[in-house]
């Protein structure tokens, strides 16, 4: 018996001690356009998120594994047109890539202004297709642009191509929230945790229901139905809901609504078709609606997976994780079902 129990007490010293391990996970719903006037008070935001002093941060990104794996997607084409115009500066490329990143984030953590440096780091990030990191750094250099002599706008146009060709979303919550917030806690690497495994599934599922309630829609001449009732008082919830966001807006407070129940509300009723809520109306697609929830469910899902996966093999205890705001409500679900999780929720802090 001595012998099995030695080889059972290696096994289980070998288990991953990761598997359980608490971890706390703030969850931000965010607009990824706040428009070119911008009126949101992104100040106040990123100190409230502070507060919750975290030791990573995860975003709506691919890994290069994740990417990699995809034959194709919605941004497919697109990533691979960026990629090729980064490859076709023809830079060199660092030896050992993995290695350059490494010591190159150290040499930046001590010499920030060293830009050229970045540019060199932001190239082969971009070309392992870490967007999510190269993104983080090509926003460091966007910040530094007006300071650049002239021998730093040779160098990034050698290393980069053409400034404005890789950068130039600044109304995302990437640049205004994410990066801004990793500079003030001093992290340097932002965790992707996307997935876009199901994406042709649910692109096909989506325009079938788009085709199906269109027509259902149509048909709704008698004003007098149960149904036709039925979709004016959902309408009519509706433009409750957008004055509600309206007002927040104005009042830049938008991203407080988007994590709010009502701002939950209407996302999911503006972007699926009401949901469940015009479900049992005769004629109403509901087998089809529920086909196109399965799919955003799956995606959801492995988002949730990923973060949780990602943040405890790290090591991390303490995580924020900013989504599009109509995957907030689905992914705290997610995390609050996911066992050793704890979710906390923005306009609770």
């Amino acid at each position: 018996m001595k012998p099995l129990f030695a080889l059972l007490v290696l096994l289980f010293t070998r288990l991953p001690t990761t598997v359980g391990q608490p971890l706390d996970v703030l969850m931000v719903g965010t607009s990824h356009n706040y428009g070119k006037k911008q009126v949101e008070k992104f100040d106040s935001l990123i100190r409230q998120i502070a507060t919750f002093k975290p030791d990573a941060l995860y975003g709506e990104f691919l890994s290069a594994a994740d990417y990699d794996a995809l034959t194709n997607y919605w941004n497919k084409a697109n990533v691979e047109r960026r990629l090729a115009y980064v490859r076709q500066t023809a830079y060199p490329a660092p030896k050992n890539p993995d290695q350059f990143i490494r010591e190159t984030r150290r040499l930046l953590r001590k010499q920030p202004q060293l830009h050229q440096e970045r540019m060199k780091l932001a190239r082969v990030l971009y070309l392992n297709r870490d967007m999510a990191n190269a993104r983080y750094h090509l926003y460091r250099l966007d910040k530094a642009r007006p300071q650049f002599g002239p021998d730093e706008v040779a160098a990034y146009r050698a290393i980069l191509g053409e400034p404005d060709s890789l950068y130039t979303n600044r109304s995302s919550e990437y640049h205004n929230v994410v990066f801004p917030l990793m500079d003030a806690l001093g992290i340097d690497e932002l965790g992707a945790m996307d997935s876009q495994r199901h994406d042709l599934a649910w692109q096909a599922a989506w325009d079938r229901v788009d085709t199906l309630y269109r027509a259902w829609t149509d048909h709704l001449t008698d004003s007098t139905s149960t149904e036709a009732r039925r979709f004016t008082a959902l309408m009519n919830r509706v433009r409750t809901l957008l004055q509600a966001e309206s007002q927040a807006e104005k009042a830049g407070q938008s991203t407080w609504f988007f994590n709010s129940p009502a701002g939950d509300e209407m996302l999911n009723i503006v972007n699926f078709y009401g949901a469940h809520r015009l479900f049992g109306a005769t004629g109403f697609p509901q087998k089809e609606v529920e086909a196109m929830l399965a799919q955003w469910q799956n995606r959801n899902d492995d988002m949730v997976r990923n973060t949780v996966e990602r943040a405890r093999q790290r090591g991390a205890k303490r995580v924020v994780v900013f989504v599009g705001a109509n995957h907030r409500k689905i992914m705290v679900d997610g995390f609050r079902a996911t066992p050793g999780v704890t979710v906390v929720e923005l306009n609770s802090l």
